[in-house]
């Protein structure tokens, strides 16, 4: 097994090619060179696997370990390049489709721009805001009426049922874990248009959720899934402690304009 680390400084990540064969005969080194690599700062991992010939459950139990690794730095580990046969095998364990921090593109320049950075100096062009229910009857109304604000933006429809998903697995968590008085709370929605991104935020009155990954390894588990979907569908999530108690989850999806720059 060969590795060679290319650092990408303004992303925060560091790009690492492999090359041979991924088992357990060199799992033990690979942990500690990926672990080294974090530990130097790179918040967000692209696994090369352009020269990757071979990957079996040893590597499968590896990239487990890396996404419960990242996940308390809020990071992303990104596959590009597996071959066909590498593919099969990550398809078969159903890996990418549960964890939290793991995805999947088809090259470096694709995977390099999902971890663009947020430029905080982005024209803002409107800002909506309203307070919603915290009841589920609520959800499909406020979902559709967020998707509404955002239609008007260059999204493609795609783009656009993300958003709703990520956005309607935000709600019913606000409304979950953020409702302390069972349905007669209210939860506050900021939709954030600017000229690279849109931003929704949504801020509940509960307990506090931290968003870290609580699915289990049950494909067919009844719940758990939801931070999962937002981390997949979005380019940035967030969780942020509300002082008084509660969260704020924030989204942010970059336009396509930005996003292909």
């Amino acid at each position: 097994m060969n590795l060679e680390i290319e650092r990408k400084e303004e992303q925060r990540a560091c790009v690492v090619h492999l090359a041979g064969d991924i088992d357990m005969g060199v799992i033990d080194e690979l942990r500690e060179a990926l672990e080294n690599v974090i530990m130097t700062g790179c918040e967000n991992l692209v696994l090369d696997l352009t020269k990757v010939t071979y990957v079996d459950s040893a590597a499968l139990g590896l990239l487990v370990w890396l996404d419960r690794r990242l996940q308390g730095q809020g990071g992303k580990a990104i596959l590009v390049g597996a071959n066909e046969d590498v593919e099969r095998i990550f398809e078969l364990s159903g890996l990418l489709s549960v964890s939290s921090c793991l995805t999947a593109e088809g090259d470096l320049d694709a995977a390099i721009a999902c971890l663009d950075v947020v430029d905080d100096t982005a024209i803002s062009e409107w800002t909506h805001a309203f307070e919603m229910r915290a009841d589920v009857c609520e959800l499909a109304a406020v979902r559709e009426q967020i998707h509404d604000m955002v239609r008007t933006l260059d999204f493609n429809e795609s783009a656009l049922f993300d958003i709703k998903v990520a956005v309607g697995e935000a709600l019913a968590n606000a409304i979950r874990h953020g409702s302390p008085n069972h349905g007669s709370g209210s939860i506050r929605v900021t939709v954030s248009a600017h000229s690279d991104r849109v931003t929704v935020s949504v801020v509940d009155s509960g307990c506090g959720f931290s968003g870290d990954h609580v699915c289990s390894d049950d494909l067919y588990a009844v719940g758990g899934r939801g931070v999962m979907f937002m981390r997949a569908l979005v380019d940035q999530v967030s969780f942020c402690p509300r002082e008084g108690g509660g969260t704020e989850v924030t989204l942010v999806k970059l336009r396509p304009i930005a996003a292909t720059e």
